[in-house]
């Protein structure tokens, strides 16, 4: 590993490159990047559709099948972070070495899913997000949904002001709480990489959730429409809501985990001029080397 010879070229880029280049990272890993979020989303899927599985006898009414979609909609927006997660390792890993290799991305990784579950799966919103989506399904209660819908509010206002949060605890892994006063825990570096960037960060979120929807009205229409002509059917049955439907949203998570990941490295290189600290610490390695 040559930490100055990156498969992804380090500099800086405009917004409009950063979601040109995922598309290549995309085309490039695509195989992986479908392996990456399928370890999440098959689970997050049968979870989902267990946890609205009450509303399946009533999907043929359209007021009913709406709901669903929003629901659905909801958790997965919730989930996409916790989803997101191998992807970002397999980027990361991706990123300095010419085939990226599962064995080497989970070494390690032991240490940090206690922090994960709470920093991502509470606090995020995600459990109680879940449990919300059970007894709004399930007792058809509107003021459950109203708190589901606020907790999408919630989760999607610290995306938007702590987006990188994934980034810092499966790549840079720091430590939540340390004893050692000097030492960076999560919420110090978290704040040193966010809060210089605020206005940045708040008109990057604005772009994506935009791009998201469109997206993600895309894809879904395209999945509809080509279930339709390949199997001719033109309706929304079980199979299209539990199914198709989530597969088309973790298409959508995978690329925008994608782009956030690049965004990352982006405001990386441009606040903290980390590919000088790339070079730097490649020739340092190269010292030792001939040293030894």
């Amino acid at each position: 590993m040559q930490l100055d010879k990156t498969r992804i070229a380090i500099r800086e880029r405009e917004l409009l490159e950063i979601y040109d280049l995922a598309l290549v990272v995309m085309r490039v890993y695509w195989w992986k990047i479908v392996q990456a979020i399928a370890i999440t989303a098959i689970p997050l899927t049968f979870l989902n559709a267990a946890l609205l599985w009450s509303m399946e006898p009533d999907l043929v009414v359209d007021d009913t099948a709406g709901a669903f979609l929003v629901y659905m909609c909801c958790l997965i927006f919730l989930e996409a972070p916790l989803a997101g997660l191998p992807i970002t390792m397999l980027l990361g890993d991706a990123l300095f070495h010419d085939k990226p290799d599962w064995r080497r991305m989970a070494s390690g990784l032991w240490p940090v899913v206690p922090r994960v579950f709470w920093i991502v799966a509470v606090l995020r919103a995600i459990l109680p997000g879940m449990g919300l989506a059970l007894i709004a399904s399930f007792e058809e209660d509107p003021v459950a949904g109203t708190f589901l819908f606020f907790a999408c509010c919630y989760a999607g206002i610290l995306r938007g002001v702590r987006p990188y949060i994934s980034e810092i605890l499966v790549l840079e892994r720091n430590p939540v709480f340390s004893k050692n006063k000097d030492a960076i825990t999560v919420g110090r570096r978290s704040s040193a990489l966010h809060q210089p960037n605020f206005g940045d960060l708040i008109i990057r979120a604005m772009a994506a959730g935009a791009f998201s929807v469109l997206l993600t009205t895309s894809v879904v229409m395209n999945v509809f429409g080509l279930r339709g002509f390949v199997f001719g059917e033109w309706n929304w049955n079980d199979m299209f809501l539990f199914i198709w439907f989530p597969c088309a949203l973790w298409l959508v998570v995978a690329f925008m985990t994608v782009v956030r990941f690049l965004c990352y490295l982006d405001l990386r290189i441009r606040r903290e001029g980390w590919e000088v600290e790339l070079v730097l610490r490649a020739e340092a390695s190269r010292m030792k080397e001939v040293a030894g």
